[in-house]
């Protein structure tokens, strides 16, 4: 009989957990229990890595069920009640609204059409990636590659540069490289950071949260958006001889003969909505105003806003249909994220003792090296775990492994542990050296998009720039950047 990918895999995983539960004794902190859990957790990375995150999830949760790892009842309402499940969904209808109905498109060509661009080449290059950042506020980074490809080929055909020329691939690699690290630092509506933020605050930080990691987001974007810029002027140094055949006046008479639809200004408004009430609970000084807000939970003004799309009408029809925008979500990922933020609740729980464990298994190798030699080998290791593997995955191991040893009496500061768990979500979002880095890449990499060869070397530098950076520059100053949410 010939076995699939998927039943081969299974089998895989089901003897990985087997040997795990007969095998490994309780102990050294780990409780039986613990042991249940890490026999369904460590064979679902494996079907993770190898076979995605939709069915593998499921039957992941239904495993842990039936050894007796957690509770039923609250496992499945766990996944399906979080409160995070409840943003992406509307969050991820939103965004599908504003793609098709043309918004984020025009508002690209709107920002690499100014006139001081015009013979430019370098401000072109700097507008395309704020264009990529402020984008991916809005969408999520699959949208946002598939839509730069599209504007980047019109662009550089006009231009007479071919997919091959030098110009087209240096833009194609920002492409991969802003689109995707952006998920790992703009928050909103963000799957990955909001379950990455739960890890984190069952390492007992309590007062963090999706807000407090911003500050560390925005400074990882911009190091990193600063870094990537520099690679490309500096050592790919694209050929920008046809930029002279750059026509931003055709552009602006395009978007002037062809301005946003009126449902695309709904729906872009409805968005700018939703981020306007996340800032403003934010903001502490607005006293009743950002309390009321703040009780709305991050849930509340992305329902709300997707309800009045589906009321509100644009030339005859609603903004949003509910249907069809519900047809379009990514069931999987809901699936994926929803059972690796129930996870990340109960991994560090007492009743495990899987913390402990780790923390007993790795304290002595971890105290015999300098605490800033541990943090880089630590963000490294993130690094290069999140290229060929999950980013939640990855960051859940790295985190798993060195914050309770850190914790357990390191030379770190709480804040400097706080700020290296922040930097661990945005390095392993920093995904982009091979196909299987994270899903944007199978856009990135194709006919469509760049070809993968001879970019590895640019993208290795990168990833490990940014590491670097993380571990001379923001962990050392973690007691002033994150102090506060300790």
């Amino acid at each position: 009989m010939n076995l699939t990918k998927d039943q081969r895999n299974l089998i895989i995983a089901v003897i990985i957990g087997a040997l795990i539960f007969f095998l490994l004794p309780a102990g050294n902190g780990l409780t039986e229990q613990g042991v249940r859990l890490l026999a369904v957790f460590i064979p679902t990375i494996y079907l993770w890595m190898t076979v995605g995150g939709s069915w593998a999830s499921w039957a992941s949760i239904s495993a842990g069920v039936l050894l007796s790892a957690y509770e039923g009842s609250a496992a499945f309402t766990g996944i399906w009640g979080s409160v995070f499940v409840a943003v992406l969904i509307p969050f991820f209808m939103i965004a599908t609204v504003l793609d098709e109905s043309g918004a984020l498109e025009w508002l690209v060509k709107w920002m690499i059409s100014r006139k001081f661009i015009h013979g430019r080449p370098t401000l072109f290059t700097i507008m395309f990636t704020l264009a990529m950042i402020l984008v991916s506020i809005f969408t999520v980074p699959i949208v946002v590659a598939v839509m730069f490809f599209k504007i980047l080929g019109q662009i550089c055909r006009s231009m007479g540069y071919t997919r091959e020329d030098s110009f087209y691939r240096a833009h194609g690699m920002l492409v991969a490289w802003v689109s995707q690290t952006c998920d790992g630092c703009l928050i909103w509506g963000r799957a990955y950071i909001l379950s990455m933020v739960t890890v984190v605050v069952g390492f007992g930080f309590t007062n963090f949260d999706t807000t407090s990691y911003l500050k560390i987001g925005l400074i990882y974007l911009a190091l990193f958006t600063v870094a990537a810029l520099l690679i490309v002027k500096l050592w790919i140094r694209p050929d920008t001889s046809k930029f002279v055949n750059f026509d931003d006046a055709a552009i602006r008479q395009e978007l002037k003969e062809n301005p946003m639809s009126k449902r695309a200004k709904i729906a872009f408004g409805g968005m700018l909505a939703v981020l306007v009430m996340y800032i403003l609970a934010s903001i502490t000084a607005l006293g009743p105003v950002a309390s009321y807000l703040s009780g709305l939970s991050v849930a509340g003004p992305v329902m709300i806003v997707c309800a009045l799309l589906c009321v509100i009408t644009a030339d005859g029809k609603p903004v949003m249909n509910l249907g069809e925008a519900a047809s379009k979500i990514s069931w999987p990922t809901i699936a994926f994220m929803g059972t690796i933020m129930y996870y990340a609740g109960i991994f560090g729980g007492e009743q495990y003792g899987i913390t402990l464990f780790l923390q007993n298994l790795l304290a002595p190798y971890v105290g015999m090296i300098p605490a800033g030699v541990a943090v880089f080998l630590a963000l490294a290791i993130a690094s290069l775990i999140t290229n060929v593997a999950s980013n939640s995955v990855a960051a859940i191991v790295t985190m798993a492994s060195f914050v309770p040893v850190f914790l357990s009496g390191s030379a770190l500061s709480q804040g400097e542990i706080l700020t290296f768990a922040a930097c661990v979500i945005a390095v392993c979002a920093t995904a982009f050296c091979t196909y299987s880095a994270c899903a944007t890449m199978g856009v990135v990499y194709c006919e469509e998009g760049i070809d993968y060869k001879g970019t590895p070397k640019y993208s290795i530098v990168l990833c490990a720039i940014m590491v670097v950076l993380c571990a001379v520059l923001l962990v050392p100053f973690g007691d002033a950047l994150m102090g506060a949410f300790v």
